[in-house]
């Protein structure tokens, strides 16, 4: 029903969507470009207009209140093989495809930070709890710059640098986040400068008020100051987006937010890197031009509170499913230990103990991670089956180390009807000890155009892995192609 939602929101027909959720358009499970690799987020967004949330109605919201829809179903932006397609909210990277380490330290970062010269200070920083402002660099370039506290030089620049890095090799569109030098005597006033006071009211901003932001930050023992500058996001700027619901006015925002797999999936990225700041007012919506048409794109803001970089407020991810969770702990698997050490480096830390102790951090709650989630179901992945009918899958959990070999594995042949949806189960259960089987002649040899497989591992220890996987696979030409994969279906 999914790929049918997005295929009919591509074309506009409204009516082919409504019966899609209604039930009363029959329509084949897989079409001929499954699985779907990109969300075909087609229609113009144009007429989007910015909003704005309230910093604590937000955490009352979502702490107290219980917004959205509280049902954990499937998440409903995955396409047919259970992976999350490309789209304005995410982009698979780690995980899909090998990332050198060069990239990884790149991350979105287009440059080097700001450029040297004066840096022209065009407004106070009024969000969050750290001090700082919005400058304009000597190119032109807009950035926001943060300080370090006093009490923790180097603390929430290094963890913010770091964790953009790791968020961005997970698949989120996040902004270019630099630490750089700033010096009090290149810094300069823009004409018109603005800031709010304590009671929200607007005044014009002094260089009396600049030095009042320097201290409160941490001096190097030069006078300069180490700062996180992170560069303003392209496009017009709309605002947060919501954890639940949608945007009513995106024509793309099709699906509740709390039933996005890459919003449910933060849970596991966030109790990774210690992120406890995970909320709408640390997020931007921007309207980008696309082909043809104009998008809104969204984004992953402020990552000071990671890594032990200090906030008390927290977001919940109720929804999130075993398979959700599942998903994500993959791609934290997928980031080797050298590309963890890499990504470390970038905070660019003064004593070589900080950057050794938080990357030996790092990777303790790794291995935490990937035990608990990937031993949350059933850890089948990789599934493939030769033109002779040799199947041929692998276990997760026991590739990252974190549970021994399953004791068997049970498999389930059907021949599976595309148009109706039903299946003909094909022979007895087989019982395997090893990540292999043979599909049954009958389904092989004959003209069989789909043929499915639901597969159960067993575990003394891991009584989770029992769950169903269901696996589709489509002939293709003299062999066969996975177009299905459903985990805990």
């Amino acid at each position: 029903m999914r790929n049918n939602l997005l295929r009919a929101a591509a074309a506009g027909w409204i009516v082919l969507a409504i019966a899609a959720v209604s039930g009363g358009a029959a329509g084949r499970k897989f079409y001929p470009d499954d699985p779907l690799a990109n969300d075909p987020e087609t229609q113009d967004a144009s007429a989007v207009r910015p909003w704005d949330i309230s910093n604590q109605y937000d955490l009352i919201e979502n702490s107290f209140l219980g917004a959205g829809d509280s049902d954990a179903r499937r998440a409903a932006n995955v396409n047919t093989v259970d992976e999350v397609p490309d789209s304005s909210w995410f982009t698979n990277r780690i995980g899909i495809r090998s990332i050198a380490n060069d990239e990884l330290i790149k991350g979105p970062d287009t440059g080097t930070g700001p450029a040297a010269g004066t840096w022209t200070v065009l407004s106070k920083k009024t969000e969050g709890v750290t001090p700082g402002f919005t400058m304009r660099d000597s190119t032109g370039e807009v950035y926001w710059i943060k300080f370090d506290p006093k009490s923790n030089p180097e603390m929430a620049s290094g963890a913010e640098v770091v964790s953009t890095k790791f968020f961005h090799a997970f698949g989120y569109h996040v902004p270019e986040n630099y630490v750089a030098t700033l010096r009090r005597e290149s810094l300069a006033l823009a004409p018109g400068a603005t800031l709010r006071d304590r009671d929200g009211r607007k005044r014009p901003m002094t260089i009396d008020d600049i030095d009042d932001i320097l201290e409160l930050a941490a001096p190097n023992s030069d006078g300069t100051y180490r700062v996180l500058a992170s560069r303003n996001l392209p496009g017009q700027p709309l605002g947060p987006f919501r954890y639940y619901g949608t945007r009513p006015d995106d024509p793309n925002d099709i699906f509740p937010h709390e039933h996005h797999r890459e919003l449910r999936g933060l849970s596991v990225f966030s109790a990774w890197l210690n992120h406890d700041e995970v909320r709408s007012t640390n997020s931007l919506d921007t309207v980008v031009e696309g082909p043809g048409r104009r998008i809104v794109r969204h984004h992953l803001l402020d990552f000071g509170s990671t890594l032990g970089s200090g906030s008390v407020q927290a977001q919940t991810f109720r929804n999130a499913r075993a398979d959700d969770l599942f998903w994500a702990a993959q791609i934290v698997a997928a980031l080797s230990d050298d590309a963890i050490r890499a990504i470390v480096g970038t905070a660019g830390f003064s004593d070589t103990r900080a950057t050794e102790y938080l990357t030996e951090t790092i990777l303790v709650r790794k291995s935490k991670v990937l035990k608990v989630w990937l031993n949350g179901t059933n850890p089948v992945v990789r599934p493939a089956l030769s033109s002779a009918g040799a199947l041929s899958f692998a276990n997760a959990a026991e590739e990252a180390g974190v549970a021994k070999a399953a004791e068997r594995y049970t498999i389930q042949w059907s021949r599976f009807d595309n148009t109706a949806g039903t299946q003909e189960p094909e022979g007895t259960e087989q019982t395997v000890t090893g990540t292999r089987a043979q599909a049954p002649d009958a389904l092989i040899s004959g003209r069989t155009e789909y043929i499915a497989a639901q597969i159960r591992a067993f575990h003394a220890e891991h009584p989770n892995w029992s769950q169903p996987l269901m696996v589709y696979f489509r002939r293709t030409g003299d062999g066969w192609s996975l177009v299905g994969l459903e985990r805990n279906p």
